[in-house]
């Protein structure tokens, strides 16, 4: 249900809330949501801490801390082809 919501709030700590921002990903993409091609979710906020509270608006690469956030490599391009060097085509938009 999470998941699936219009908005989502959760903490920045919780694996639980990670898990719900991948599957929001998941959505984002294929119902091509506001932000989807950045691989950004515009509607998850963070509660706590204060300063993290739209951290799901921009794009980042995988960096540590791996357990307190979810990144876009995990959602984007799924369904892509490959090119033959093994690149995601970005045709399949």
């Amino acid at each position: 249900i999470a998941s699936r919501g219009k908005l989502f709030i959760g903490c920045w700590f919780s694996t639980f809330t990670g898990y719900i921002n991948r599957i929001r990903g998941y959505h984002s993409q294929r119902q091509k949501e506001p932000g989807y091609e950045e691989g950004k979710i515009l509607t998850s906020f963070y509660y706590a801490p204060p300063d993290r509270f739209n951290h799901m608006h921009e794009y980042y690469p995988i960096k540590q801390s791996f357990y307190a956030r979810e990144f876009p490599t995990s959602w984007m391009l799924l369904d892509s082809d490959l090119d033959e060097h093994g690149v995601p085509s970005m045709d399949h938009r």
